[in-house]
């Protein structure tokens, strides 16, 4: 199998699955890449599970530290629909990412967050300002840098770390204090005059409060670089989500943001193939957080 390329097979099955997404889906993909998955080198990785960076038993983070001193920090925020995911659930999806992250180099926490309904808006962006805060004040102590901290966040994760980025009421004191920001796959942007029932538990169910709960209106706030992408089969409203942002970004900055489309990929199979042989999305990233 040449580098960056499918495993056997795979990439016709996610075609034929199409640009749809659901629990079903999730679950299919995630047998293609799970044996790769559970083989993933750990050798000089140092795991610690559950760390705290809040009071609600959400409110935890997994820390892959490989070796050294000073390194730069990956904190991921996963995807689930604002009503559920996690950072670790079945020991192999998302430990992937903190430790091919950790193997290249990166001090990398894995974080859950509190849940919709039961914590609506702004409960996820206020998380992911907990995991920074963490980063700045704790990280060090693990050999990270707390001068290059970068988010990394998929689906409605990419939705809290853009309303994290984007929107002050969000930032410390002394500002974002984050190096850049990895927005994948991203379906709430702007929050839609009809949102689906997921959405309504987190953003609530009054219109007249949905545009200011939007991160793409709160573009302008903040100068974070930051780098967009889509699957080839995401669901059309998700990959829309992203090209809106797009525009709003160009606007910003007066030149477009660093964008990927990712080729034969759907909603979850970027995240799901990162630490596989298929290291297309892994290197792109990489390649972008490099630059910094």
């Amino acid at each position: 199998m040449a580098d960056g390329g499918f495993p056997p097979g795979v990439a016709d099955k996610i075609k034929a699955i199409g640009a749809k997404f659901d629990e079903e889906i999730n679950t299919a993909t995630r047998a293609f890449y799970r044996a790769e998955l559970e083989r993933q080198p750990t050798a000089g990785i140092t795991v610690t599970a559950d760390i705290a960076y809040g009071s609600d038993p959400r409110q935890k983070l997994d820390l892959y530290r490989p070796q050294g001193q000073r390194l730069p920090i990956l904190i991921y925020i996963p995807g689930g629909g604002f009503v559920r995911g996690d950072k670790n659930a079945d020991g192999v999806f998302y430990r992937n990412v903190g430790i091919y992250f950790a193997r290249y180099g990166y001090l990398a926490a894995i974080a859950n967050y509190r849940l919709a309904p039961a914590n609506p808006w702004p409960a996820g962006s206020q998380d992911v300002a907990g995991t920074v805060a963490w980063a700045k004040k704790e990280a060090e102590a693990h050999g990270g840098d707390a001068n290059r901290v970068f988010l990394f966040g998929q689906s409605a994760g990419s939705t809290h770390v853009a309303g994290y980025l984007f929107d002050p009421q969000f930032h410390a004191s002394s500002g974002v204090g984050v190096t850049a920001g990895v927005l994948m796959s991203g379906g709430g942007y702007r929050v839609s005059a009809n949102p689906a029932p997921n959405q309504v538990a987190y953003y609530g169910s009054d219109p007249a409060q949905y545009e200011a709960r939007s991160p793409i209106t709160h573009v302008g706030k903040s100068r974070v670089p930051v780098f967009l992408s889509v699957a080839e089969y995401d669901p059309g409203f998700l990959a829309a989500a992203s090209f809106d942002l797009a525009r709003a970004l160009c606007q910003r900055d007066g030149k477009p943001p660093q964008f990927a489309f990712f080729r034969g990929h759907n909603h979850v199979s970027t995240v799901d193939s990162i630490g596989s042989s298929q290291d297309d999305v892994g290197a792109r990233v990489r390649e972008f957080l490099g630059g910094f």
